[in-house]
């Protein structure tokens, strides 16, 4: 059986994968939550990559279109869970290589 909410977070990852998943995250540092505002959005000067997972259960994909798009961002969608660097990490290493090459 599958710990209560692995299914939202990484639910394209097999069981096994999803209970490592379970039994090695944790929470946020609360000084996260503490942090200074940025005073410069590097966006507008720097390019930006972002890769859209169309299956997350966990962040709307269609709040991360509009995110990208105020970014300015080259959007490579994929169809995933949360956690593409996981269940599609050649995907995830292809926009890594593509934005290094681009800069």
């Amino acid at each position: 059986m599958l710990p209560s909410g692995t299914e939202f977070f990484a639910g394209d990852l097999s069981e096994d994968e999803q209970k490592v998943v379970w039994a090695t995250h944790y929470a946020p540092s609360v000084e996260l939550f503490d942090q200074q505002c940025i005073k410069e959005i590097t966006w507008d000067t720097k390019p930006s990559w972002y890769i859209l997972c169309t299956e997350d259960h966990t962040v709307n994909p269609e709040l991360q279109r509009w995110v990208s798009e105020r970014m300015g961002a080259k959007v490579t969608e994929i169809k995933s869970s949360h956690v593409p660097m996981l269940s599609h990490p050649e995907a995830v290493v292809d926009v890594i290589c593509e934005a290094v090459s681009a800069v």
